[in-house]
């Protein structure tokens, strides 16, 4: 599970750098004052867009993390004998 997670973190983390870079608005210069601001203003859009997604990342990953410590561990061969067993 954990190597799942590790693997969405990388690919999420990814995603939101190219997703926020695109919308940035370092792509061009502009000529008029007008065209500027078209461009911020829509730029702004999309990094917030990108804000939100990275708030509900981090709630996810807190809600996986909260279940991940409260849930009981499994028992298995791999745990090895119950205490207090006497060892052969």
């Amino acid at each position: 599970m954990a190597k799942v997670l590790a693997v969405l973190r990388s690919l999420f983390l990814v995603f939101i750098v190219v997703f926020t870079l695109r919308g940035m608005p370092i792509w061009g210069l502009t000529r008029t004052f007008d065209e500027q601001y078209a461009r911020c203003s829509s730029s702004l859009g999309m990094v917030t867009n990108a804000a939100w997604l990275a708030i509900a990342w981090i709630a996810f990953e807190t809600a996986v993390g909260w279940w991940l410590a409260v849930r009981k561990p499994r028992r298995g061969a791999a745990d090895g004998p119950p205490p207090g067993a006497a060892a052969g």
